[in-house]
């Protein structure tokens, strides 16, 4: 029997950057951002497909965007939103966004192994992804789960898991995210393995 994983990026997040007299570190101020009015609406609206009827696991990240993404989910199946760290963003070790190297987003792509003295690399992000990924599957067979994570530590996990060549992130042949794809709120990625063994990446809308 299949088991299926959905991950599936938080819905749209407030603009914290109107708080002018916050004092958070920029970490703590990242895992605190809020959906906004319009992303509790499309988190809502989410939970309503089709795929998200039946699910017997419902998975966030400790980011309160991703929490509040998953609740409806969890809502519409009856069950408990589950925190896993291992599905957190890439953490960029930096106190202020000033502090951010230019085009180290872009450039985190192609170096694999780049990242700020207190963050995290691509690598270390998606090991850290697919560890916890390893760890739901060996828990989960023949599950549907849904895992509500972030655009970044997705990427990254969905890089190592396929071929990444040309801007553009193979599975099996086929194009899971290409040049033209620009990310949604609540963008989902549909995962069927067999045997903990992947065997189909989709991209579902």
């Amino acid at each position: 029997m299949a088991t299926v994983v959905y991950l599936i990026r938080h819905s749209t997040p407030m603009n914290n950057k109107v708080n002018v007299s916050n004092t958070d570190s920029l970490q703590i101020e990242n895992e605190k951002t809020p959906l906004s009015v319009k992303g509790e609406e499309k988190a809502k609206t989410l939970s309503l497909k089709d795929e998200m009827k039946n699910v017997d696991l419902v998975i966030s990240s400790n980011y309160v965007r991703a929490i509040s993404t998953a609740k409806y989910i969890a809502h519409q199946n009856d069950k408990d939103v589950i925190i896993m760290n291992e599905f957190n963003e890439r953490k960029y070790g930096v106190d202020s966004w000033d502090e951010k190297p230019k085009n180290f987003d872009q450039n985190q792509i192609t170096d694999k192994h780049l990242k700020m003295p207190n963050g995290e690399s691509q690598v270390e992000v998606a090991d850290r992804m697919n560890k916890g990924l390893i760890k739901v599957l060996n828990d989960n067979k023949g599950k549907k789960v849904v895992i509500v994570s972030h655009a970044t530590a997705i990427t990254f996990l969905l890089m190592k898991l396929g071929k990444y060549e040309n801007d553009t992130i193979f599975f099996n042949d086929e194009k899971v995210i290409d040049k033209s794809f620009v990310w949604d709120a609540s963008e989902i990625f549909k995962l069927t393995f067999k045997d903990n063994n992947l065997v189909k990446i989709e991209n579902v809308r």
